[in-house]
């Protein structure tokens, strides 16, 4: 999850690419209006393009104030770029676990990475019913285990699956 800082809304600079007013957060804003007076003129990192989430938080309240389901990252000016993507509104699952809820960190860096909360809910896709965060489906090992329980159902051992592989499509 990209984790963006909105310090006290201030006036944008009058050369802004984006044509933007003015930058930052204000208590009278809408988190849309947050979104698009903040999503961009950033310096990501190649890991922003595998996020599926930004949040955006004021450093003067310290809490989470607009949450955005990210469909991509435009480039702005060469450098920085911006985030892409639907603000979530209340009753979507996501925005009502995160808004709100205190920064996810304190790093002085206005952008950071974070582990996705929502991610907790996910669970390893062998089967097993433990927890996996980020981008992972699987815990660690657990999908080749769930290869080898499934080769071992079907065709007894590494062997048979091989030996039924070699028949159906040809040994090397």
């Amino acid at each position: 999850m990209i984790h963006l800082k909105l310090s006290a809304g201030h006036p944008a600079k009058p050369d802004d690419p984006m044509h933007r007013d003015w930058v930052g957060w204000s208590p009278d804003q809408t988190p849309q209006q947050i979104y698009d007076r903040n999503r961009g003129r950033w310096y990501f990192g190649a890991r922003a393009a595998r996020e599926r989430y930004t949040v955006f938080s004021s450093t003067v309240t310290g809490k989470i104030v607009a949450v955005v389901a990210n469909e991509g990252i435009e480039d702005i000016d060469g450098q920085k770029k911006a985030i892409v993507g639907r603000v979530l509104g209340p009753g979507d699952p996501v925005h009502d676990a995160l808004i709100g809820q205190p920064m996810p960190d304190r790093h002085r860096n206005p952008v950071t990475y974070v582990d996705d909360p929502v991610d907790q809910w996910r669970t390893c896709a062998c089967g097993c019913g433990g927890q996996v965060t980020g981008a992972r489906v699987f815990l660690s090992g657990h999908d080749q285990r769930a290869v080898h329980e499934r080769i071992a159902r079907q065709w007894g051992d590494t062997l048979g699956f091989i030996t039924w592989f070699d028949g159906e499509y040809g040994a090397r």
